[in-house]
């Protein structure tokens, strides 16, 4: 049965007919959802997460060095992270005339668009802190100023790390400027390499996913190559010289990216320990008439946070070198 053999007005009939063309649209968009590409997700339970950040163990402690025992380490506590659920909702209201009328492609345009509106809420918000990274202030994703600082003080692209809260004399950083070539990526590979914890032991860092805009997406396949279609040679080389990086490297092309030269190197696993996505709530739909007005209303509410516990899963570059 067709919907308009069956649509009245009638909450009953009205709100799975709002949330079938709603839910349909999503189901779409989610297809390309950037949430889970850059942040760990996860649920929550609480108005508010926190994260203790702990300093690096350091190495293992020669048998006879710890008098024939087992050495038990001391940990340095570091800066801790806060993630506070705000809350998102976008509404349509609805007149019965619509309904009465059978005003179907109006009535679907209605509701898709929400979801069109809800589902780049989300994207927005998923590149809020690289569309900020080199800056302590900035505008979130409703234009509003906000401070993009993390929990040491710093731009989440900064020359200036400190180590540790009790040491901000040794630094480190995760900034450059150049625009991406393989030659620049190479760069930025040695540097996450040669990233060290509080105590000065490499964290081991090893990128292998680069976010770009689509402005950079064929410089960024270059580079990372293409499964089936590589030619095995760096990109530009006339000395037919070997591309060590085709196929180590996941290309990540998000036109949610307001910056078109700037470009980010992640080592994934990491990201997926520092990158965090909280759903307190995730968003929630429903349905209501008002007996007066005769206006139906469909509602998207929901709750939740996003943001980094420390910078050492990323590097990233404003791809414009100064003058």
């Amino acid at each position: 049965m067709g919907v308009q053999s069956y649509l009245q007005w009638d909450p009953l009939v009205l709100e799975p007919v709002f949330r079938g063309i709603y839910q349909n649209e999503m189901d779409q968009k989610l297809k390309r959802d950037f949430i889970p590409v850059l942040y760990g997700v996860e649920g929550s339970q609480k108005a508010n997460e926190f994260f203790e950040g702990v300093g690096g163990e350091g190495l293992m402690v020669p048998w006879k060095q710890s008098n024939n025992q087992v050495a038990y380490g001391q940990v340095q506590e570091l800066w801790e992270a806060k993630y506070t659920h705000e809350k998102f909702s976008l509404g349509r209201e609805i007149d019965r005339d619509f309904i009465d009328d059978l005003k179907l492609t109006q009535l679907k345009d209605k509701i898709t668009t929400m979801a069109d509106a809800v589902y780049k809420t989300q994207q927005y918000q998923a590149v809020e802190i690289y569309n900020n990274g080199f800056n302590a202030s900035g505008t979130d994703y409703y234009g509003a100023p906000k401070t993009f600082v993390g929990p040491d003080g710093q731009p989440l692209y900064s020359t200036s790390h400190p180590y540790s809260p009790t040491n901000n004399i040794d630094v480190q950083s995760n900034l450059m400027t150049k625009e991406l070539t393989i030659d620049s990526w190479d760069e930025a590979q040695v540097r996450a390499q040669g990233w060290v914890d509080d105590r000065g032991v490499l964290m081991a860092a090893q990128l292998d996913e680069v976010m770009v805009h689509p402005y950079n997406m064929r410089v960024a396949f270059q580079i990372a190559g293409i499964d089936g279609k590589g030619i095995g040679y760096e990109p530009g080389s006339s000395n037919f010289n070997i591309n060590v990086f085709e196929g180590q490297i996941k290309v990540i092309v998000n036109p949610f990216l307001k910056d078109q030269k700037a470009w980010f190197g992640f080592d994934s696993a990491r990201k997926r320990q520092n990158a965090k996505w909280f759903w307190r709530r995730k968003p929630e739909n429903g349905t209501i008439t008002d007996f007066d007005t005769e206006v139906a209303k469909f509602k998207v509410v929901g709750r939740w946070s996003y943001g980094y516990n420390s910078p050492w899963y990323t590097i990233g570059s404003t791809g414009v070198d100064p003058a």
